[in-house]
C-alpha cells in the first residue's frame, strides 16, 4: 500500500521538459552576459596597468631631471640654451635612449618627450640660459588596443 503523502506527489514527478528548457535558456543567457563582463573587466585592468606604468616612467624621468643643476636641464641634452624651448624625443636623442629602453621594456611601442620651456614674469620668453624659471614637462605616449594614449607630468625649476 502507498502512503497518502506519496499518492499526492505521484502526479507531479518533477519539472516538465518545457520548464527545464526555459530555465536552461535563462541560465545560459545570464552566463554569457557575465562572461562578456569578465572580458571587459580584463581590458580595463590591462589599460589601467599601462597608464600606471606610463605615469611611473614619466615621474622617474622628471625626478632624474630634478637632480640636475639648473644649467644641466638643457646642457645634459647637449643643447646650448639659446632657444626659449626645446623638445627632446626618447627615440632620437642619445641621452634619452636609456629612458627609451625602459619604455620598450614596460610598454612596448611607447616613447617620451621631454619639453623644456623658459618662463619669465613679464610675459616675454627669454632663452633658456637667460631664464629664471624653466618648466620641465614629460609626456609618455603609447598605444593601447589601437587607441593612442598619453600621460604628462610637469614641474617648474627656479
Amino acid at each position: 500500500m502507498i502512503p497518502a503523502s506519496r499518492s499526492i506527489r505521484a502526479g507531479s514527478a518533477g519539472f516538465s521538459l518545457p520548464e527545464v528548457t526555459v530555465a536552461l535558456g535563462i541560465l545560459g543567457s545570464v552566463l554569457i552576459s557575465m562572461a562578456g563582463l569578465f572580458v571587459m573587466a580584463e581590458r580595463i585592468v590591462h589599460g589601467g596597468k599601462h597608464s600606471t606604468t606610463a605615469l611611473a616612467v614619466a615621474r622617474d624621468i622628471l625626478e632624474e631631471t630634478n637632480g640636475w643643476h639648473f644649467d644641466g636641464l638643457y646642457g645634459t641634452f647637449g643643447l646650448d640654451g639659446s632657444a626659449s624651448s626645446y623638445t627632446v624625443d626618447s627615440r632620437t636623442h642619445a641621452y634619452a635612449a636609456g629612458w627609451q629602453a625602459m619604455l620598450d621594456e614596460d610598454l612596448g611601442s611607447a616613447h617620451a618627450e621631454i619639453r623644456l620651456e623658459a618662463l619669465d614674469e613679464g610675459g616675454s620668453t627669454p632663452a633658456l640660459r637667460d631664464a629664471r624659471c624653466i618648466r620641465v614637462s614629460v609626456t609618455v605616449y603609447w598605444s593601447n588596443e589601437q587607441r593612442s594614449r598619453d600621460v604628462s607630468v610637469a614641474t617648474v625649476r627656479m
